[in-house]
C-alpha cells in the first residue's frame, strides 16, 4: 500500500505544478509510471493538436474540403495534395475515430507513407463524427441527427465523397483504403453502386472489414452488444440521443483524463486485447496516449446494434432489421435484405490478422468466398500475429502491411503502363 502511495503522490504533484508542456509520451511501458520524471519521457505536440495542425508538422501542405451528401450531411475532407501523383487514394477510417487515424503516428503515419511514395492523399470523416456535426435541418441535439448505421455511411458518405475527389482531381479513378467500419461501409457502397463504383474506384484495399461477424469470433463485445441490444429501453432514457462516446459528457470527459493518465498502460492494453485479440507484436508503447486520444470521437448506438445483428444471424451481411413491420416499410419484405457482393466488379484486396477476434479469420474467409472470383484477382492478405487494433499501432504495420500494399499498387501501375504501349 506505502508503495502505490509513494507512485501516486509525484504523479498528482506533476499534474499540478508541472509546466504546460508537460511529458505526454513515453519510449517504454514502465517509464509511464514516472512520466513527468523519466529521461525516457518526453513532449510530443502531435498529441495536443488538431489534424491540420499534425499535417503541417510533418508535411507542410494540406488543404480542407466539404461536400455535401444527398441526404442532407456535410463531411469535412482533408487532403495532403501532390502535384503529378502517382494514383488518388482515398481513406475511410474505422468506427470510433475519424481521419486523425491515418495521421496518428507520428511521422512514420500511413497518410504520410502514402503521400511521400507518390500519392495525392484524402481523408475521409463519416457523419456524426468530430468535424462533421453540421446538416440542412438537423441538430446533434436531436436524436434524428444520429439516425444511421454504416449503411448511410457506405451509400451516401462514400458516394459523395469518392465522386468529389473524383471531380477534383481531374475523373480519373481512385483507390479506396478502408480499415474496419471503413471496409463495411466500402463492400456497402461497392455491393449497392456497383456501377457507379466501376467507374469512380481503380481498386478497394479493405483491411479487417466486419462484413460477416460470426458467433465463433470470440471478441468480448459481441457480449457487451448482446446486454446492450436487449436493453434498448434502459439506455434510451440514459442518453435519449443514443449516442455512444459524448464528447460533452462529464463521463466521457472524466473517462479520457483517467485513461490518459493511467500510468499501467498494459493493463489497459490487456483489456482491450479482449475485444480485439492478442497480438503476437506489441502495441508501440509511444503510441498508447495518442490512441486514446484518437479514438474518442462519437457514434450512434444504431451502429452498434446493426453489427450486433450480424453475430445474431452468424455472419450473414444485411441490412439492419427494424423487426418485421418495419422491415416491410423500409424493403418491402419482413426479413432485411442482404448486401449482394456479387454485384461488386471493382477488383478488392482484403488485409486481415490471423489474431483478430472481433473480425476472425474464418469471417474474413466467407466474404473473399462470396465475392465474385474477378474482383479478387489480387487475392488477399492474412497478417500473422496481427489484432485487430495493429494496422494503426502495431510495431511492424507499415513492414508487414502497408509496404505490401504499396508494392501491390506499384505492379498494378505497372500493367496499367504496359497496357498502353
Amino acid at each position: 500500500m506505502k508503495r502505490v502511495f509513494w507512485l501516486i503522490i509525484p504523479l498528482i504533484v506533476a499534474l499540478i505544478f508541472s509546466p504546460q508542456k508537460q511529458n505526454n509520451t513515453c519510449k517504454s511501458y514502465l517509464s509511464y509510471f514516472n512520466i513527468f520524471f523519466s529521461s525516457d519521457c518526453y513532449h510530443n505536440p502531435d498529441q495536443d493538436d488538431d489534424i491540420l495542425g499534425i499535417i503541417q508538422r510533418h508535411v507542410g501542405v494540406h488543404e480542407t474540403h466539404e461536400v455535401q451528401t444527398d441526404d442532407g450531411y456535410f463531411l469535412t475532407l482533408f487532403r495532403i495534395p501532390r502535384q503529378n501523383p502517382r494514383g488518388v487514394i482515398f481513406f475511410q477510417h474505422p468506427l470510433t475515430t475519424d481521419a486523425r487515424v491515418w495521421v496518428g503516428q507520428y511521422n512514420e503515419s500511413v497518410a504520410f507513407l502514402f503521400w511521400r511514395a507518390g500519392y495525392d492523399v484524402w481523408l475521409g470523416n463519416i457523419r456524426g463524427s468530430h468535424c462533421c456535426k453540421k446538416h440542412v435541418s438537423l441538430d446533434p441535439t436531436e436524436a434524428a441527427f444520429w439516425n444511421f448505421s454504416f449503411h448511410e455511411i457506405g451509400y451516401y458518405d462514400n458516394h459523395a465523397s469518392i465522386e468529389y475527389v473524383k471531380q477534383q482531381t481531374g475523373g480519373s479513378k481512385i483507390i479506396y483504403l478502408g480499415y474496419s467500419l471503413g471496409g463495411t461501409s466500402g463492400m456497402v457502397y461497392a455491393s449497392t453502386r456497383d456501377k457507379e463504383a466501376v467507374d469512380s474506384v481503380k481498386m478497394m484495399v479493405v483491411i479487417t472489414p466486419t462484413t460477416h461477424l460470426q458467433l465463433s469470433c470470440t471478441s468480448l463485445l459481441k457480449y457487451l452488444l448482446f446486454i446492450s441490444y436487449n436493453l434498448q429501453g434502459v439506455v434510451s432514457l440514459a442518453d435519449p440521443l443514443f449516442v455512444f462516446n459524448r464528447q460533452d459528457a462529464w463521463y466521457a470527459k472524466m473517462g479520457r483524463f483517467l485513461v490518459t493518465h493511467f500510468p499501467c498502460k498494459k493493463c489497459m492494453l490487456y483489456f482491450s486485447y479482449l475485444f480485439v485479440g492478442f497480438p503476437e507484436d506489441a502495441f508501440e508503447p509511444d503510441l498508447i496516449n495518442m490512441f486514446v486520444r484518437v479514438h474518442m470521437s462519437e457514434y450512434p448506438l444504431k451502429m452498434l446494434y446493426h453489427y450486433y445483428q450480424m453475430y445474431v444471424v452468424d455472419g450473414i451481411f444485411q441490412r439492419y432489421d427494424y423487426g418485421e413491420e418495419g422491415n416491410l416499410l423500409q424493403y418491402g419484405t419482413k426479413e432485411p435484405t442482404s448486401y449482394l457482393l456479387e454485384n461488386i466488379k471493382v477488383p478488392v484486396y482484403i488485409v486481415s490478422g490471423a489474431n483478430d477476434n472481433l473480425d476472425c479469420p474464418n469471417a474474413i474467409e466467407k466474404l473473399y468466398n462470396l465475392l465474385p472470383k474477378n474482383s479478387t484477382a489480387h487475392g488477399k492478405l492474412m497478417v500473422e500475429g496481427f489484432n485487430h487494433l495493429d494496422y494503426a499501432y502495431g510495431r511492424y504495420r507499415n513492414e508487414k502491411v502497408y509496404f505490401k500494399i504499396l508494392q501491390l499498387l506499384d505492379k498494378i501501375h505497372l500493367d496499367d503502363q504496359n497496357c498502353l504501349h
